[in-house]
């Protein structure tokens, strides 16, 4: 009875709203199955069940002798009951969603619409000459607000075809252009998403997404000015286009963000300053010398931090917890990497009760400012946190290398083991590539005599070879320390 869709729906349906379920099941409009009679009683013994016992699966045994008393089962009995109760339960979800606040323009545009089929063109008029001012005056205009115009430019359009008098346009232009607007806007949204995508993922596009790309490229400047969001997610579809964006181009995304900031709401802000931190983010997988964008990076972290951008429901995921923090520490900005690690430590998802999230950040910036050992003592022998676990592997490695340290070897043959028994089931193809990488060059730089600059050269071209090994950055200063005596 738990897997059937009537319970799946209840579970995940709050008690106010279950409330509501029971008023339109007492009410003879709404409860018409032939199975009325035992509906409320059914839907109160399931609203009991979730009040009292929520973690406990609810018996059909249990149920058929409460609603049933003192009868045998009868197969499907119960079933059609619950098929009578499903469809009100559905029905007052759906009309809970219809009537909300958030939808008040459809409600209005869906009852101009009836209002017009019963002749009182007048009453139509009137109400769709409200949309068309509450539309106007509408300070930022989101995606659902171009949405919203199409079809209020389309309800007129159909109006005036009825008293279509062989002359005037219909309002067919104007309901063209709200649709180009429309569709150019919701198009380049979804081509950004697929192209952030491809740039992660190896995917094949069809040649029907292909030619759409190419038709994306030249927007006509008249509807990139109606809209900011249109603009700017249009800027972001020609940066993902190209093979590797710069500098310069991070620089104008920003400057047109920050001029059209005032004309967006909050989602759409904290969605293209992800767009924007993602940007730099393959600017510097592509240079990981790149400190000018790190240091914008930066910036940006610490500027979205302040406005609630990187936080999701209040709370900050331990992949972003890491990207804040490494960052900061790559710039040298160790201060604020611990204000940070520390302020945040609290607001992680899913932390474990050892607090294993935090004492990784925490060990990466004892690492970064030097002190190794006080690094080793604060990284977790373990955790479930399988990217944290390769960070804290490879931070254990540099230190022992740092401090010169006998286990260092013992602890180099360990990680070896370990990533050819054991990581084919835990890391995926590019992943392990990246940690062999970083161990393969590190075992090199180890074997080598201090001083010998001929043996440095070597090694510093093989370290730029392998750009996408795990901490890339640090075996490169490693690799340029063995010319030094």
């Amino acid at each position: 009875m738990e897997q059937s869709q009537f319970v799946q729906l209840i579970r995940a349906t709050s008690i106010e709203q279950m409330e509501y379920v029971l008023h339109l099941a007492a009410h003879p409009f709404h409860n018409q199955g032939k199975q009325r009679s035992y509906v409320p009683t059914f839907l109160a013994l399931c609203l009991q069940h979730l009040q009292s016992q929520p973690t406990l699966p609810l018996e059909k045994e249990t149920l058929y002798a409460q609603l049933f008393p003192e009868q045998s089962i009868v197969e499907g009995k119960l079933e059609k009951v619950m098929a009578d109760a499903h469809k009100i339960v559905r029905e007052a979800l759906l009309t809970r969603q219809y009537l909300a606040a958030e939808n008040e323009f459809q409600q209005t545009l869906d009852l101009a619409e009836w209002i017009r089929k019963q002749g009182m063109q007048n009453r139509f008029e009137n109400l769709l000459g409200k949309l068309k001012k509450t539309q106007s005056d509408l300070p930022v205009k989101s995606p659902e607000y171009f949405q919203q115009a199409f079809f209020l430019e389309r309800a007129i359009h159909e109006d005036e075809c009825i008293h279509n008098l062989h002359k005037g346009e219909l309002n067919i232009p104007t309901t063209l252009n709200a649709l180009q607007c429309f569709e150019y806007l919701y198009r380049v949204i979804y081509l950004n998403r697929l192209l952030l995508q491809i740039k992660i993922s190896k995917i094949d596009l069809s040649v029907e997404t292909q030619a759409l790309m190419e038709a994306t490229l030249h927007i006509p400047e008249f509807y990139l000015e109606q809209s900011p969001i249109l603009r700017l997610n249009h800027i972001i579809f020609l940066l993902l286009k190209k093979e590797t964006p710069d500098a310069n181009d991070i620089e104008h995304l920003y400057q047109t963000l920050l001029q059209y900031q005032h004309e967006l709401d909050p989602k759409r802000l904290q969605e293209f300053y992800a767009y924007l931190r993602n940007i730099c983010l393959l600017v510097l997988n592509t240079n990981r010398q790149n400190t000018e964008v790190e240091f914008v990076l930066n910036a940006l972290y610490k500027d979205n931090l302040a406005h609630g951008y990187l936080h999701y429901e209040g709370k900050l995921h331990a992949s972003r917890y890491w990207a804040v923090s490494s960052n900061a520490l790559r710039v040298k900005d160790f201060d604020w990497a611990l204000n940070f690690i520390e302020r945040y430590k609290n607001e992680l998802i899913d932390e474990n009760e050892d607090k294993d999230l935090y004492r990784f950040n925490l060990a990466n910036h004892y690492f970064c400012t030097g002190a190794f050992q006080k690094c080793l003592d604060t990284l977790p022998n373990h955790s479930t946190f399988l990217d944290y676990m390769m960070i804290g592997k490879t931070l254990e490695l540099k230190c022992y290398y740092e401090l010169d340290s006998d286990l260092f070897t013992y602890k180099m043959e360990a990680f070896k083991v370990f990533l050819s028994r054991t990581s084919p089931k835990l890391l995926s193809p590019s992943k392990k590539q990246r940690l062999s990488d970083f161990l393969n060059l590190l075992v090199q730089i180890a074997a080598s005599i201090p001083g010998d600059k001929k043996r440095a050269e070597l090694l510093i071209k093989r370290v730029h070879q392998k750009n996408q090994a795990n901490d890339w950055p640090w075996l490169l200063e490693k690799a340029k320390q063995i010319a030094q005596k």
